[in-house]
């Protein structure tokens, strides 16, 4: 079983994707969570992914393709080793044409394959709000937001006690950059998806609970659907 969880930012991918990772036994694979790690690393591939991140822009095709692969392969030889996993579930990836075509390649010489895309639409004035008020962890990467779920005070993460911060990628300028590459480079893959018939839709623009259960559901009846349940 391998889920992908589309949407713009700030539609909540992340946010699901933390709650149905345990839920449905999959290892989450989220380049954001991944590009971080090596930004915190110090490395010159992490400060090459600050610079694009910083100016709003995507990582390269090829570069995101790369690091997606080595984690699916790490997934595989889990399995191997007896980690009774499902699954993957992709959280902003494939992006792109490109790296929705290298995921069917790379699934295809695993002998895997897609149960379901689910694209999570909210609005876009509410995508800019949720965005903008985002706050995040310099250290450990634990989010928080201005309104729903501020930082304590002082800005300092109550969970490691590193410092609380806004990205440059959260900023008015990235945001709105952001949202645009999405509506140009994105977008496109529903159609590839609904055309092979993996396409599902649900409302985002709902309470966090709401939107985990009708993603369930779809996944549930994916599943049935199949035979693999």
């Amino acid at each position: 079983m391998h889920v992908i969880l589309m949407g713009a930012q700030g539609s909540g991918k992340g946010t699901q994707a933390a709650i149905l990772e345990p839920r449905l036994n999959l290892v989450k694979i989220a380049t954001g969570d991944l590009f971080r790690a090596e930004i915190f690393s110090g490395s010159p591939l992490g400060n090459e992914l600050k610079a694009i991140l910083g100016r709003g822009d995507l990582v390269p095709d090829e570069l995101t393709t790369n690091v997606v692969r080595g984690r699916i392969s790490a997934l595989v030889a889990d399995r191997e080793a007896g980690n009774p996993v499902a699954g993957a579930l992709f959280d902003g990836y494939p992006r792109t044409d490109v790296q929705a075509r290298s995921l069917d390649t790379i699934l295809d010489e695993l002998g895997e394959r897609l149960t379901t895309v689910i694209e999570i639409v909210v609005p876009r004035d509410t995508l800019v709000e949720r965005l903008s008020g985002r706050r995040v962890c310099a250290e450990c990467g634990k989010v928080f937001h201005i309104v729903s779920n501020p930082a304590p005070a002082g800005n300092v993460c109550d969970n490691c006690g590193g410092r609380v911060i806004q990205r440059e990628d959260d900023m008015p300028g990235p945001i709105a950059r952001r949202l645009a590459l999405y509506d140009q480079q994105t977008a496109p893959l529903l159609d590839y998806y609904r055309n092979l018939g993996l396409l599902e839709q649900v409302d985002g623009d709902r309470p966090v609970d709401a939107v985990t259960s009708a993603i369930l559901t779809i996944v549930e009846r994916r599943l049935t659907a199949s035979g693999t349940v």
